[in-house]
């Protein structure tokens, strides 16, 4: 029988889990952990090297912090792994920002070996559960969620949430781990959790406080997160729906390692157990699989009656902020892709998972945002993917005929340089990498071909359908803008939503980035290039909204702002 194939990323609360997984189903094809989302979505480090540790497993852990290694694992193991198995617990400590942008986790290797107390100067330690963390993490989590979809988009996510013990099995109060207290971590854990599942699309295997006690004999020594025997067996249960191992107590089949290695998988086609632990029940012969060339897309029943549709690096993120203080609108908060994912299109529990963020929602608006959406690859373009699925299409088959879709739209020379420095900022793409020479998969300068993509749209969807909204209203003009959003939903005027309005407009990344982009690598040649392979997308889209649009003509005021000679 083929074994389902597991890639834990996560302490030992995951670790631990599955060691009571029955090893004649499962196997393990990688263990990453000591790595925070933060690390893991940057470049390596080089400003120091990693402590040299005793243990084997502890020294392979935090090389691999130390180089980023989370994506290129995954990808390694992309067509190798079935259940992707996720916890929070090593995010704990929080992480470093050294002075070039890269990360350090902070583990208990980094603090013992005394490296903490070694690192350059100008590092940032970025404490869990504050508001700077928070938002550097939630951004990091979902480059996450974007890589595994990416590199893994088979694989099933499966996040465990499982709070920290207050009590043991013997009646004591669990011991504080660096002088933080269950009762203080679990609140600060529910948020993070909450980001990762939607960032992530993870299944999430979720336990009551009530329901969990620590082990004060655990092989690893009373912590907080050192569970019960019987703790591990209810989250086996409720991952997989079989019955978990005894592997400590009385009928203990096995004795743990300390080191769990990693096992090459030789076998498998996908297990019954890897669809329990992504959510839904095993399927069988002809309904397991993706759907077929043929299968036929079924109109929604509920959902969304509108769309953000693009572009990315538009301001869809604003938009959606805003939109949502009125008092008639609301937009999911889930911005994972669904009309462009084939293999979702035709599964019932896919389809109930997008609707569900519109199932209780009261509003008569239901706004759906994805920023990818707006884009229609040319196989004949060098710069162009080569994707299959007609997004437009799925949008017209699957949603309300009448749903209008919002395009907020930006200079497209400008737009390919923020995606630049995206990708770079996510460890994507490596300073030295000219923009033109940025993998195809990222769009960084296809989506910027306006005239493609809305054509494309207008014939699949009609062109009444369609509202062009432009960036730089939203950072000259903010509430023009957003009147035009609400004017293209046809939504009535609100004086409490205009009263107590103050969009704040803020165009940048992260607070690291400014450092790099004084020795910008993007030179006045490739911005002039730029413009001249999109003047006819300007000129067509100048056409389309019946205006001019000078800032999007002025390469001069782009050299100056984006090159490093123009600074």
């Amino acid at each position: 029988m083929s074994k389902t194939r597991v890639f834990i990323y996560g302490s030992c609360v995951s670790r631990d889990t599955f060691e009571h997984l029955d090893p004649e189903q499962f196997e393990l094809v990688e263990y990453v952990a000591r790595q925070s989302a933060l690390s893991a979505t940057t470049r390596p480090v080089e400003l120091l090297a990693p402590p040299t540790l005793e243990s084997r497993f502890q020294q392979r852990m935090v090389d691999g912090d130390f180089a980023s290694s989370l994506r290129p694992l995954l990808a390694q193991h992309s067509n190798g792994t079935d259940v992707l198995l996720i916890d929070l617990t090593d995010e704990r400590l929080g992480a470093y920002l050294l002075p070039d942008g890269t990360v350090v986790t902070r583990s208990v290797e980094l603090i013992e070996s005394g490296t903490e107390r070694s690192l350059p100067q100008g590092s940032h330690h970025l404490a869990f559960g504050t508001q700077q963390h928070y938002e550097y993490w939630s951004g990091a989590v979902r480059a996450l969620g974007d890589a595994i979809r990416n590199t893994m988009p088979q694989v099933a996510v499966a996040l465990l949430d499982v709070p920290w013990a207050e009590w043991s099995e013997s009646g004591q109060q669990t011991p504080s781990s660096f002088g933080v207290s269950a009762a203080q971590a679990n609140p600060t854990f529910r948020s993070y959790v909450e980001v990762a599942a939607q960032a992530l699309g993870a299944h999430v295997v979720a336990l009551d406080p009530s329901e969990v006690l620590s082990g004060p004999h655990h092989p690893w020594g009373d912590a907080p997160f050192h569970y019960a025997e019987s703790v591990y067996l209810d989250i086996v249960k409720r991952l997989t729906g079989a019955e978990g191992r005894v592997i400590w107590g009385a009928g203990a089949t096995r004795t743990l390692t300390a080191d769990l290695p990693a096992q090459t998988a030789t076998t498998g086609s996908r297990a019954a157990v890897r669809e329990r632990a992504a959510g839904h029940e095993p399927a069988t012969g002809a309904a397991r699989g993706a759907p077929s060339p043929a299968a036929q897309l079924r109109r929604l029943e509920g959902g969304p009656n509108f769309l953000i549709a693009g572009t990315q690096r538009g301001g869809t993120q604003w938009l959606e902020r805003q939109l949502n203080q009125h008092p008639h609108v609301h937009v999911a908060k889930e911005a994972a892709p669904f009309f462009s994912l084939p293999g979702r299109l035709t599964k019932d529990d896919e389809i109930l998972k997008f609707l569900k963020p519109f199932a209780s929602a009261d509003k008569a608006l239901q706004g759906h945002r994805s920023p990818g959406y707006f884009w229609v690859p040319d196989p004949k373009s060098r710069f162009s993917t080569p994707r299959k699925q007609d997004t437009a299409a799925a949008i017209r088959d699957m949603l309300d005929p009448n749903a209008p879709v919002l395009l907020s739209l930006r200079n497209p020379v400008e737009r390919a340089i923020s995606a630049y420095w995206h990708y770079f900022s996510n460890a994507d793409i490596a300073l030295s990498a000219g923009i033109f020479q940025t993998p195809v998969r990222f769009g960084v300068i296809d989506r910027g071909f306006y005239r493609r993509h809305y054509e494309h749209w207008a014939r699949t969807l009609g062109p009444e359908r369609l509202r062009v909204l432009v960036f730089d209203d939203l950072v000259d003009r903010p509430r023009i803008y957003l009147q035009e959003a609400l004017d293209a939903l046809r939504v009535g005027d609100s004086p409490e939503f205009w009263g107590a309005l103050k969009p704040k407009v803020k165009v940048g990344n992260v607070g690291w980035l400014p450092q790099f982009r004084k020795q910008s690598p993007i030179t006045a040649q490739e911005i002039a290039a730029l413009y001249a392979l999109y003047a006819d997308d300007i000129r067509f889209m100048e056409e389309v909204l019946g205006r001019e649009l000078p800032k999007w003509h002025n390469v001069g005021r782009l050299i100056k702002q984006y090159t490093a000679e123009g600074k």
